[in-house]
């Protein structure tokens, strides 16, 4: 079976002010963000499945958060138990330069080493579960860490959630021969972020897929 895709799109857009995921990009007359990312990896995954409030006019497969939770990861727990596919790329709405050549890299990883839940990049010591390859069994262990992680009136920590899969995390060393300069994981949360990744799309057309 092809490889899924998983966009979440959920989240307020408090520090952006509007609504992320719909902002039109790079410029006033583009579409919006999210079709950005889905058209950067969609030689590679099939039609995507959203996880938010809203399909942006695409027609592409929505789900709601998983119930009890807040959080990025309810959207990543539903939007997994959702998908057709076996194994699944998820990325955040708000990636305008999603690599598809790292995303290529991450599913070879993943064809090589079925014992891994997730295959997940690291940057500067971090997880980067954003931008990543699960199984889409792997709903289920996420379910329970994170029912078991959260504390009342907040969603448990993505990054602890994920790093209780059993993981096969990809080393900077290996993601920068597909993508050097990181710029998969560059996203936008304020006006100011948006404003340098629309310059940097204008300077750069042929970034992140985009033709």
């Amino acid at each position: 079976m092809a490889l899924g895709l998983l966009i979440l799109a959920g989240g307020l857009s408090s520090r952006m002010g509007r609504d992320k995921p719909g902002v039109p990009f790079p410029g006033p007359d583009d579409p919006p963000l999210i079709h950005r990312v889905a058209a950067a990896v969609a030689k590679l995954a099939g039609p995507p499945t959203i996880a938010g409030p809203d399909d942006y006019g695409t027609g592409w497969h929505l789900v709601g958060d998983e119930p009890g939770l807040k959080g990025p990861i309810a959207g990543l727990i539903a939007g997994l138990a959702a998908n057709p596919s076996d194994l699944v790329l998820v990325l955040a709405a708000d990636l305008p330069f999603p690599s598809p050549l790292l995303a290529e890299g991450l599913a070879e990883i993943a064809g090589c080493e079925s014992a891994a839940q997730a295959i997940v990049p690291e940057r500067a010591g971090q997880l980067e579960p954003l931008f990543a390859i699960y199984r889409r069994d792997a709903a289920t262990d996420l379910r329970k860490m994170a029912r078991q992680l959260a504390r009342p009136g907040h969603g448990p920590s993505l990054r602890r959630t994920v790093a209780g899969l059993r993981l096969r995390r990809v080393s900077e060393s290996e993601w920068r021969v597909r993508d050097p300069e990181g710029a998969s994981f560059l996203n936008c949360n304020t006006p100011g972020e948006l404003a340098e990744a629309a310059a940097r799309a204008q300077a750069r057309p042929d970034q992140g897929g985009i033709r």
